[in-house]
């Protein structure tokens, strides 16, 4: 990195630091760059996000809230639109979708969102909202709701993967290495929910 100050070189630095993040504290490691001539330091926008990552991660962990790729993969399994989404759960025009892009929801919202991950849940806040939409547009989207698969546990699609990866580890290494299965294996291991049945 050169030196916004000087265009010399600029030494990058991460040290422990401790922030406040919606009235609380939180200990996360910080990057920035020093300048080597003039010893001055500042960010770019990859540092900074990379510390806020931290920060929100154990936000997140903490109150239970979801992380954006988890918000997205909820919406998706009900194939509606974020708007949709936002129109159900009462929370604005497009928020859902800023909450998708990395916005960080609010305590109750984001065990909300979390809580909508099962059908039932989310069934009831659909008729909480049917009469914000159209009779034609609300049985459109009860129909794709009801489509989506329950009663599936999708926990044992991921412990069946743990435990066939183990097995072929365990009696077969030389196979599992020089065959490459490793990377392979990550091409069909479970990434979202899947169904079973």
């Amino acid at each position: 990195m050169n030196s916004p100050f000087t265009g010399g070189h600029a030494t990058l630095v991460e040290e422990k630091a401790t922030t406040v993040y919606r009235g609380e504290k939180f200990d996360y490691t910080r990057r920035y760059y020093r300048c080597d001539d003039t010893g001055i330091a500042f960010t770019d926008d990859e540092t900074d996000a990379w510390s806020l990552e931290q920060i929100h991660s154990q936000y997140r962990e903490k109150y239970g809230i979801p992380a954006p790729e988890e918000i997205k993969t909820i919406r998706e399994q009900y194939g509606l639109s974020a708007t949709t989404m936002s129109k159900i759960l009462g929370i604005g025009d497009n928020q859902y979708g800023l909450y998708e892009n990395g916005e960080m929801p609010t305590k109750n919202i984001g065990r909300m969102i979390s809580s909508i991950d099962d059908k039932n849940i989310f069934c009831f806040y659909l008729k909480l909202a049917k009469n914000q939409f159209s009779e034609k547009e609300y049985d459109r989207i009860l129909k794709k709701v009801e489509n989506v698969q329950s009663g599936v546990v999708y926990y044992y699609v991921d412990v069946t993967y743990r435990l066939l990866n183990h097995y072929v580890i365990q009696t077969h290494p030389a196979v599992y290495e020089s065959k490459n299965l490793k990377s392979r294996w990550s091409t069909v291991r479970p990434t979202s929910k899947m169904a079973i049945a």
